[in-house]
């Protein structure tokens, strides 16, 4: 089902067939009652004087949006509310947990690009900067046979891993939101529209905050890190930025969803 782009109706009715998920019979009853209240709603606003692009708009909006429509036919809402939405949270869970991986993998990106540019230091840390356990020498001194001390090699190390590691997150991260998606495709958001874009913006925006602290802390008192190495500024850094423009990225989100809601 397509429509042209300035039908509304066409396309709300086109969302709503896509977003059913109920029986076929009951589900051409829906579709086509709510056809016949959609047009007759415009109709009734070409009568009192509205464009047909107003009238239109005007019946979608009083219609309610297609989520609603959706909760309202659900028959899981009925059956098993409690488990039908806990299924929802853990499947939003999921989503995000899939979304934060892929988020530390382009950190790993921004890391690598950090390493180009302004050297391993950045990321890895100052060699000489901490002293190791002697059994921690041996291990980065055997990985990096070249490096001249074991503050360098532990540098190099935390550098490479600030990369590697990230992109291989990113990679699980992939596979997880591709089998979510195949998941999600046999149920629908029971969850208000502005559920996930709120966690993730209170999540990424928390994240990015104490990274962007962390880097600071790093470049000023030379934290360690989580690693056992002296962290550089840029291993914070490099996932502070992904961790603010992700925030920024739901913050969007949220302020269309209620704007939304407040035109419905």
């Amino acid at each position: 089902m397509s429509a042209p782009d300035g039908d509304l109706v066409e396309r709300y009715l086109d969302q709503l067939y896509v977003a059913l998920r109920a029986r076929p019979r009951k589900a051409r009853r829906v579709l086509a009652e709510a056809e016949d209240h959609l047009r007759e709603a415009v109709t009734d606003g070409l009568t009192a004087g509205l464009t047909q692009r107003e009238a239109e708009e005007q019946a979608v909006s009083s219609f309610g949006s297609v989520r609603a429509v959706v909760r309202a036919h659900d028959a899981r809402l009925r059956r098993l509310p409690t488990v039908a939405v806990l299924r929802d949270v853990i499947m939003t869970a999921w989503r995000l947990g899939a979304v934060g991986l892929v988020a530390v993998g382009a950190s790993g990106v921004i890391a690598w690009v950090m390493n180009a540019a302004f050297g391993r230091p950045f990321v890895g840390g100052a060699a000489g900067a901490v002293r190791y356990p002697a059994a921690n020498c041996q291990h980065w001194l055997a990985l990096w046979p070249h490096a001249q001390s074991c503050a360098q090699a532990a540098m190099l190390e935390n550098s490479s891993d600030a990369v590697t590691l990230r992109l291989a997150a990113g990679v699980l991260g992939l596979a997880a939101l591709a089998a979510y998606h195949l998941a999600r495709r046999r149920s629908r958001d029971l969850l208000p529209e502005s559920f996930t874009p709120t966690v993730a913006m209170t999540l990424f925006g928390v994240a990015g905050l104490v990274l962007a602290g962390l880097s600071v802390d790093s470049t000023v008192l030379g934290l360690r890190s989580g690693l056992g190495t002296a962290a550089g500024a840029g291993f914070y850094l490099s996932g502070a930025i992904v961790a603010l423009v992700m925030a920024l990225r739901y913050a969007r989100d949220l302020h269309r969803s209620i704007l939304q809601q407040a035109r419905g």
